[in-house]
């Protein structure tokens, strides 16, 4: 961004200056007052007692952070060299400052009343009463969370200090504090699946952590399918992008960005300091701690020389079941589900939400080289691993009964998780204006285990055939007998493995000009790649021992990857901000999956008997022989008895009864359902071009709007997954390999406001509001009927089909931030607007199969039906049945596309004192209630919560915080959370910890 500043307005350029960031922000430290007129001034204002040695000017900035407690950063990543005036006696700040800065060429820009900036003169050049900054770039990384009010777009930051404030158990909580994100959280899963403005799931929003894609898939819940798994101990911030976007992060993405950033050098050490070490913990308080029993890290940290900078880290986060709040319960969420059907007036109480412990360990380690002073080489490995439990959907009858509250979720096994992340960036920014380049190339892999015990037995006549056939060893033959097949499969555990490796590339550079004598110019282009490699399998297990294993396609193998270009053009001044830009993304897609099929077969009325007759006779054999149990005496003698006539007809089908005149004997086509092996082999490519333009009419107000196409191609699981539904038997999920993209149009219109001194001296505000509106063509969504070709009914083939309607997404976004040291508040709300969306999906996805009505008979004659669909405009019978459809959201299931998120937001109000040292506050979370428009109850009902909040800064050493979160023991079930896991909300729960660095 090219910035013009004019000495008129001394606010814009303190916040012009607080952007020109681009490395890690030290964090203030509360400041040491000596003077009684503090409170009315700013703490670069006030009087201070300095006595310092003549010394290096970098000690002697230390000693003065140490003692004002103000921060001096120098974000360019140049070293701070030279020698620094004795200082001594009683002076304000920032006299003091420049007295220390007077021989070296650096000045100085406050950031904001606790962070003072050093900058190199030379990065400006001023030309009547314009400043231009010619070599600056303004960057996201690690300036605060001010910069996110003066650009021109929709996104937000979640910041350490929020994350510090209300420590969350689960990484979705994290979320609560941003307009427009949801997750569909699963409180026994760790798992985050990132929601952006009501779109998630198969990298419809890109999930990062440090810029490397986290994609992920663990086919789950209310369409949770795109899990990272992330520790909120090692992250600094997370930086939300909403909406389309043409930059470097961009392809596939048609609903945002998530990019979680980990800890960096500067997080560690303390000002002044080359090595230093923190330590964090907190653990739950007494008999109010509800599972927390411990959440720390351990990080240290240095630079050596003027090249060379290491970090490494540790954290560990372990948790036990909780108990719900027990508050003003309401059970109206209970009263629909899978396996329960519709139940009224239900009460399950429950005291603990089972199966929710957890434990993660996590391992960060980043070495930054500076080749020279315009290039660094950044190496980083983050990796973590985790095990939580595999467990069913909640479930609210068993039998007919009210199931207990400690036997509503069933355990199948244990499940673990571990993934690793390693990239290297490269940095070149010279002095030309023209190259601001980095490249990225990192390799993510994660893997999955989840071990499932055996399902629900097969039970006939009272008799359990699953532990009967496995009891008599017919399980045990090859090939297992048809009568037992599914019994038998029904007594096997299984050990599912699955693993997504992700290889990635970004390069992307920002060059500054001018063109036709005007100002303001710059261009942002670059490429991206990345692919992921799917490899899953599953054993099966009885008794420890091994029968069998295969590749499991629920998580597909395959092979999926997206090459893109890009490159945005802006010009901007000081009211206006103009911008285009355009992608090409290519996409490709391999693997191998199965797909059922139909095989067609002429039977004159020889065929058709002798069919018969060899039919018959394998049956009355069987139950002869080898009868089913329960079956009757009776019933045995009669198979037995016909055996030798079934022998005769099947050696000469004329001498059936009736041969000739029998319906059942009459020339016709019929068909085999097959499942045959596909090779999948898909590749396309799209333009998308975005355009965005901004207007300051003053200092104060910024006016934007944005708009973009995007698409997003179909991912593996989408395209490849077959097999049946784990535990379930009888749910059977198919791929669709024709699945097209998905197209998107979105645009939104907003503000930014920004103010100082607004109502008192030194306060600080900013706010900003943003409408969106997104359509998307071709969502793919997950419905649970779907007939197969050469089939009647669909019940329980699960596909991703796409919606032949558009899904509309809309709504409004606030955020504000207002400052004025001694207190503050941040406020948050997202309002969705429109009604849900509406469904209509193909009856026969993968085609209806039907050739029948449309093969002539042997002596050349058609089907009645054949001709009417010839007269309906139609080639064929088949050609009219494929385009059969279906409208209704009963076949859609509950996955995220069905309802729209509820309106939420919350409140944050804290106080300072005790020169700041000391932070008070409290939090108000507030959901509206949520679930289809057609229901008569709601799944998520509405719910106000409370937390408080406290820290003690007691030197720059030792930071103690505690934290209450649901202090009213409200019992609510957590907005847009996954509707079959049902879990309640912890209730109240006390935290205490401290941070210790040195």
């Amino acid at each position: 961004m090219h910035l013009k500043v004019s000495p008129r307005s001394s606010i814009t350029a303190a916040v012009m200056l607080g952007l020109l960031a681009t490395q890690t922000q030290v964090q203030a430290q509360p400041s040491a007052q000596n003077s009684v007129d503090a409170p009315q001034q700013t703490p670069f204002q006030q009087l201070y007692t300095f006595d310092l040695p003549e010394q290096h000017l970098l000690y002697s900035l230390g000693e003065f952070t140490a003692t004002t407690q103000i921060s001096v950063v120098r974000q360019d990543g140049q070293p701070i060299d030279g020698t620094a005036p004795a200082l001594r006696g009683e002076m304000t700040a920032d006299e003091a400052l420049r007295t220390l800065l007077a021989d070296s060429s650096l000045t100085i820009s406050y950031r904001n009343g606790r962070t003072a900036e050093l900058l190199e003169p030379a990065t400006s050049l001023t030309v009547g009463n314009q400043t231009a900054f010619s070599t600056l770039t303004v960057s996201a990384e690690r300036i605060g969370d001010d910069w996110v009010y003066h650009e021109p777009r929709a996104v937000s930051v979640i910041s350490r200090e929020q994350i510090d404030r209300t420590p969350p158990r689960h990484a979705a909580d994290m979320l609560q504090e941003t307009p427009g994100v949801y997750s569909a959280v699963n409180a026994q899963d760790p798992g985050l699946s990132v929601n952006i403005r009501g779109m998630q799931d198969f990298g419809r929003v890109n999930m990062m952590v440090d810029g490397m894609r986290q994609n992920f898939n663990d086919n789950g819940h209310q369409q949770r399918n795109g899990t990272m798994y992330v520790d909120s101990e090692l992250l600094s911030d997370v930086v939300i992008e909403k909406g389309a976007s043409t930059g470097v992060h961009g392809a596939g993405a048609i609903a945002g960005s998530a990019n979680f950033r980990t800890i960096d050098v500067d997080d560690v050490l303390l000002p002044g300091k080359d090595i230093g070490v923190r330590l964090r913990g907190m653990t739950g308080v007494g008999g109010e701690g509800n599972g927390v029993n411990f959440i720390g890290s351990a990080a240290v940290a240095g630079r050596f020389g003027d090249r060379l900078e290491l970090l490494a880290a540790r954290s560990n986060r372990n948790f036990g079941e909780y108990a719900p709040g027990r508050r003003r319960p309401n059970y109206d969420f209970l009263t629909v589900g899978v396996q329960d059907e519709f139940h009224k007036d239900i009460v399950q109480d429950v005291d603990r939400v089972r199966f929710t412990d957890n434990e993660q360990d996590s391992n960060l380690f980043k070495a930054r080289f500076h080749i020279d002073d315009d290039q660094s080489l950044t190496f980083s490995y983050l990796g973590t691993e985790l095990s939580y439990n595999n467990v069913s959907d909640r479930q609210i009858m068993r039998a007919g009964e009210v199931v207990d509250g400690d036997d509503a979720w069933r355990r199948f096994g244990d499940a673990s998780t571990t993934s690793d992340s390693v990239s290297l960036r490269y940095n070149l920014n010279p002095s030309s204006p023209l190259i601001n380049l980095e490249a990225n190339a990192y390799f993510v892999s994660t893997e999955g285990q989840r071990y499932t015990e055996a399902g629900r037995p097969v039970v006939q006549g009272g008799t359990n055939m699953t532990e009967l056939a496995w009891m008599i060893g017919v399980c045990e033959t090859n090939p297992v007998q048809d009568m037992y097949y599914n019994a038998c499969r029904a007594g096997l555990d299984n050990n599912n493995r699955t693993q997504i490796d992700t290889y990635g590339f970004t390069l992307e550079n920002t060059a500054r000009f001018s063109l036709g004598g005007m100002d303001g110019f710059s261009s942002n282009h670059g490429i991206e790649y990345f692919i992921d490699k799917g490899e899953s399998t599953t054993t099966q297990e009885r008794g420890g021992r091994q029968f069998g294993a295969n590749d499991n396609t629920m998580q597909p193998n395959g092979e999926r990857s997206i090459a893109s270009a890009f490159g945005n053009l802006q010009w901007e001044n000081e009211a206006f901000t103009l911008a285009a830009g355009l992608r090409y993304d290519y996409y490709k897609l391999k693997g191998s999956t199965k797909l059922p099929g139909v095989e067609w077969t002429y039977y004159d009325r020889y065929a058709r008997a002798s069919r018969y007759a060899e039919n018959q006779l394998a049956s009355r054999t069987r139950n002869c022989h080898n009868p089913s149990p329960g079956s009757s005496e009776r019933s045995i003698q009669m198979a037995c008895d016909s055996l030798a006539a079934f022998e005769g007809y099947a050696n000469d089908p004329t001498t059936l009864p009736n041969y000739e005149t029998h319906w059942r004997y009459e020339p016709t086509w019929l068909s085999d359902t097959v499942m045959q092996d596909y090779d999948v082999d898909n590749s396309m490519d799209k333009l998308l071009p975005t355009l965005s333009a901004a207007y300051r009419p003053n200092e104060n107000v910024e006016l934007f709007a944005n708009w973009g196409r995007g698409w997003r191609p179909p991912a593996l699981t989408e395209t490849l997954m077959q097999g049946s539904h784990p535990g379930d038997p009888f749910a059977v999920m198919f791929p669709n390999p024709h699945a097209q993209p998905e197209t998107s149009r979105s645009w939104d219109v907003g503000a930014n406001f920004t103010a100082q001194d607004l109502f008192k001296s030194g306060d600080r505000f900013f706010s900003k509001l943003s409408y969106y509106d997104t359509r998307v063509d071709n969502y793919l969504i997950t419905s649970m009927v779907n007939v197969m070709p050469g089939q009647q009914g669909g019940l329980g083939h699960t596909m991703f089909v796409p919606n032949l309607l558009p899904m509309n997404f809309r709504g409004l976004e606030l955020e504000i931030d207002y400052d004025a040291e001694r207190w503050y508040t941040q406020a948050n709300y997202t309002h969705v607007l429109g009604s849900d969306n509406q469904f209509c999906q193909k009856i026969y996805p993968l085609g209806s199969g039907n050739i029948r009505e449309d093969i002539p008979d042997e002596n050349g004659n058609y089907s009645d039906a054949h001709y009417e669909a010839i007269e309906a405009g139609y080639d064929s019978y088949e050609a009219m049945r494929d385009d059969l459809t279906y409208c209704g959201i009963d076949v859609i299931g509950m996955n995220s596309a069905r309802q729209l998120p509820m309106d939420r937001g919350s409140l944050v109000f804290g106080t300072r004192w005790f020169d700041q040292r000391l932070d008070v506050g409290t939090r108000l979370n507030y959901s509206a209630a949520g679930g289809p428009e057609d229901f008569d109850f709601d799944l998520w009902p509405s719910y106000v919560t409370w937390d408080l909040f406290a820290s003690y800064q007691v030197n720059p050493n030792l930071l103690l915080r505690a934290t209450m979160l649901n202090v009213r023991d409200r019992n609510y079930v957590t907005g847009y959370s996954d509707i079959f896991s049902k879990s309640y909300g912890a209730g109240r729960t006390l935290m205490a910890g401290a941070e210790l660095r040195f």
